[in-house]
């Protein structure tokens, strides 16, 4: 947290574990870099601090991860599909990459999710 002179701010993990090879890895891995990182640079902005939540669980049918913060939210208005954000669409195609959707809820914080299934990475570039 000392990346980014955030003080105050408390980590919960909630992480199943759920095998996947590193072409599914590494851009899941991505997205959750970057969605760590909007929420301590955005989130706690003139507050004392609060709590980000990183999140995975498997079911089966495959993962859900939830980057999920208690900090200030998002504007009434922001529409994640027509945002600027050059982080945000990083997040979109990783996520489109690995064949997976995509949602944002903007209660108590903000709370991005993220689900996909195991891919055979050759096959779905084809």
């Amino acid at each position: 947290m000392h990346a980014h002179a955030v003080e105050g701010v408390r980590l919960e993990l909630k992480v199943d574990a759920y095998p996947v090879s590193v072409n599914v890895a590494m851009p899941a891995g991505l997205v959750v870099n970057e969605l760590l990182t909007n929420a301590l640079k955005h989130a706690f902005v003139g507050r004392p601090g609060g709590t980000i939540t990183l999140e995975s669980v498997s079911d089966g049918n495959g993962c859900r991860v939830t980057v999920a913060d208690n900090g200030v939210g998002l504007p009434p208005d922001f529409d994640i599909a027509k945002s600027d954000s050059l982080g945000l669409q990083l997040v979109d195609t990783l996520v489109k990459q690995l064949g997976g959707t995509t949602g944002v809820i903007k209660e108590n914080g903000t709370k991005y999710v993220f689900k996909f299934k195991e891919i055979k990475y050759k096959e779905r570039m084809k």
